[in-house]
Parts: C-alpha cells; structure tokens; sequence
C-alpha cells in the first residue's frame, strides 16, 4: 500500500468578537453551539472512511479564533486526528491565537498536548490602530502574550502584522515592524489590510469614513517591511512571509505547491485526488448534518489536469523560489515554456518575470502586482 503525504487543516469559526476587516467564515456566538461544533468536527475526524494511506505531514488550526473555547475541546480534536490517522512524528503541528483570548495556563495546555507552532495575531503594536480595527487586545497584552507563549515552551512562533490600515503612516508601521523585531519570533507575516465586500469597513469605506493610506504609502510599507525583515536575518521567502532559516511554514507550503490536504470544521476546504470541496459553513447546520450522518459538502468541484496546472504555476510564484519548472512538468506532463508562451513573453517584456530552463521567479519590479501576474497563468 502506497502512503500519500496530506496536510490537515481545522476551521474552528468563533471569536470573542469580529474584526472590522474580517470576511471569514467566522461568528462571535457563545454557550453551548460552540461546544457542540468542536464536538461534532471532532466527530467528523473520527468518522472519515479509511485514512489508512494518508500520512500527515502538517496539522493547522485556523480560524476565527481556536484560542477562544475551552483548549481542551480543542486537544480532543487533536487527539482525535492522531488516532485516526498516521500523523508524523515531527509534524508540525500549528494553532491560531488571539493574545486577547489566551493566558498562561491556556497557552500551556496547547503545548503539553502537542501544538509546536503559534501563530499570533497580533495585527499593530500600537492601540490606536489596534481600537480601529476592531481588536481586543491591546499592544501591552500582545507584548505579554507572547512572553507567556515563550515561557511555556514554544520554540516556533509567528507573528501576523497587518499594514495601510486606516490612518496609520509610515512612522508606525516602522515601529511596529521594530517591535516585532526585537522579540525574534521564527516567523512574521505581512498583510496589506484589504477592504471585503460585507464587512463593516467595507460600508465604511463606501460612505467616505475610512482614511486610508494611498497605495504609494501602500506601496512603501511593503518595500519598507521587506528591507527592515531581510536586514534583521528573516528570509522573504513568499510575498507576504518572511521567515528565520528553518522556519517557513510547513502547511503553508502545501497550499502554495497545489498539493493535498483535508479540511474539518464549518467552511473547512479540502482538496484531493482532483477534486475541492467545502464543509457546510453554517455552524448550526454542520453540527446537525454531523448528527444526522448526512453530506458534509456545500460546494464542490472537479478540476481537470489544465485547470490544476493553471493553479500550481499561480500559486507557486507567490512563493520567492518560484515555478519549480522541471518538477512541474514531471507532474503535469507538459512543456511549460511552451504551454505558456505568450503569458512569460509578455510579462519578460514588461520585466517582471525572470525566466530560466528551471525556474521562474516573480521580479522585485513585480512583487507590488503579484495578484495580477499569478492571475495570467489562469486564463
């Protein structure tokens, strides 16, 4: 029996409190649904039909919030996983926190029941901005968040910032990036904020009351972050990550290589075998559907070999590596050069495409439009 390597991910969909910005599939409930929807995706990890070729590599609680409800129905989840499935010995085994939901004891039982890797969203180390976004923290609690995480053992955390936020100037977005620096987490994540349809930014922004930086400001936050990153040891290693040698995102790095992966929880993504599909997004009717022993899916779609193809050259240039060439067309069975032709002739010319027999890489000149170069590849 041949083992296949696939990645799990875990949507666990509460928050103490949505965000302005957020457009995840996440909701700010209470009392006992939420205890109902940890116990029915745990239920769902028990009751996949024979795991018994799959290997796990990377384990990823996402969110909402997984540091929000009781860490221990979040450690059956975990456990559940392991007995379920044939889960690495050194995987890496990731969760989500808010340092306005978390303490000492919180962060301690995530790490004794085998959680190795924090992700911190931290978003600004500044207040104000922290107030504006809808935040529960403030920068102190993040400060000692961290420091508690640290003290009860983890050795691999990352650190969320988030930049061209309402109001904030160039001078901030430095001192945020500073203080994140001085902590040496292993990773940092840097997302410009994007304005979602649905979210209560989004109508603000419509009635004229966000203030946002204009995207030359944009534009000198990122470079700025990538200069301040990569002089403090951090690797840029994909557009908007930058992390310690050692220290990339293992699960992450299944998504940007197309690769495969399973999703439990309400809204969760799966890709296997050709074929995504959706968990139901409501909590309420997944945790019914679960009772009921009825479908799970939402959506689904099968991609074909073009398709597939289309979408491992997008996301693979996201990453600063690029386009693996030789190993893609082993997968695919295609001469890349020429199946996209006309794609890596324009964008040479406009010079932000490098193009080599083995790799291609999104240029310096094109990491500002990156979303739209990966976008060629899909046409």
């Amino acid at each position: 029996m041949s083992l296949e390597r696939v990645s799990i991910y875990v949507h666990i969909p509460f928050c103490a409190r949505r965000c302005a910005y957020c457009d995840f599939n996440t909701y700010a409930w209470r009392g006992g649904i939420v205890r109902d929807t940890l116990e029915a995706i745990r239920l769902s990890v028990e009751n996949v039909d024979e795991p018994g070729d799959i290997v796990v590599p990377t384990i990823f609680f996402g969110g909402g919030t997984p540091s929000f409800p009781d860490p221990e129905l979040i450690v059956r989840i975990l456990d559940a996983i392991r007995s379920r499935f044939r889960v690495l010995p050194d995987a890496e085994v990731s969760v989500e926190v808010n340092p306005g939901t978390a303490d000492r004891a919180r962060y301690s039982l995530l790490r004794q029941a085998g959680f190795n890797r924090l992700s911190m969203g931290v978003q600004a180390f500044d207040d104000r901005l922290l107030k504006a976004l809808g935040r529960i923290h403030t920068a102190n609690e993040a400060l000692r968040a961290y420091e508690t995480a640290r003290q009860v053992g983890f050795e691999n955390i990352n650190i969320d910032l988030m930049f061209a936020l309402p109001d904030q100037n160039i001078q901030q977005w430095q001192k945020t990036l500073r203080t994140a620096v001085s902590l040496q987490p292993e990773h940092i994540s840097c997302y410009a904020l994007t304005v979602e349809p649905g979210t209560p930014f989004f109508r603000m922004h419509q009635e004229g009351l966000l203030n946002l930086p204009d995207e030359e400001t944009d534009l000198r936050m990122y470079r700025y972050a990538i200069r301040a990153l990569t002089r403090a040891g951090y690797e840029h290693y994909e557009i908007s990550n930058f992390a310690r040698p050692g220290y990339r995102c293992r699960h992450n790095m299944v998504y940007w290589r197309n690769e495969e992966y399973l999703g439990f929880g309400p809204g969760a993504v799966s890709y296997r075998r050709g074929v995504r599909w959706k968990a139901i997004s409501n909590p309420r009717r997944f945790v019914q559907a679960v009772r009921n022993g009825s479908s799970l899916v939402e959506e689904q779609e099968c991609l074909d070999a073009n398709a597939s193809l289309g979408e491992t050259i997008m996301l693979m240039l996201r990453l600063r590596d690029g386009v693996d060439v030789p190993a893609v067309e082993a997968r695919y069975g295609v001469r890349l050069a020429e199946r996209y032709a006309r794609q890596i002739g324009k964008l040479q010319r406009l010079r932000l495409l490098e193009v080599t027999p083995d790799r291609w890489r999104i240029t310096a000149k094109g990491l500002p439009v990156a979303n739209s170069i990966c976008a060629e590849f899909l046409a």
